[in-house]
């Protein structure tokens, strides 16, 4: 008798038997993995906001208000030379 063959009958043992998986168990691995995603977006975004250096009130705007007129110049800055 070859030593790889099962045998027949199993006597005084736990034999385990896979089962399908169940929809409560489905829905628990969906759970944990939509609170595994919120957790890394609401880290990642929270990481991003506090890599932002806050705006400096004190220093002058690179950017004019949105309700300022354009600038018109009638004449040429006095420190120009004039061209001939």
């Amino acid at each position: 008798m070859s030593t790889t063959t099962a045998p027949a009958r199993v006597e005084g043992t736990n034999v385990v038997v896979m089962q399908t998986p169940t929809l409560q168990w489905a829905l628990k691995r969906a759970l944990l993995g939509v609170v595994i995603l919120f957790v890394t977006i609401a880290a990642a975004a929270t990481l991003l906001y506090a890599s932002i250096e806050p705006e400096d009130e004190g220093t002058p705007s690179l950017t004019a208000p949105a309700d300022a007129a354009p600038a018109r110049f009638s004449a040429p800055p006095v420190d120009m030379p004039r061209r001939a």
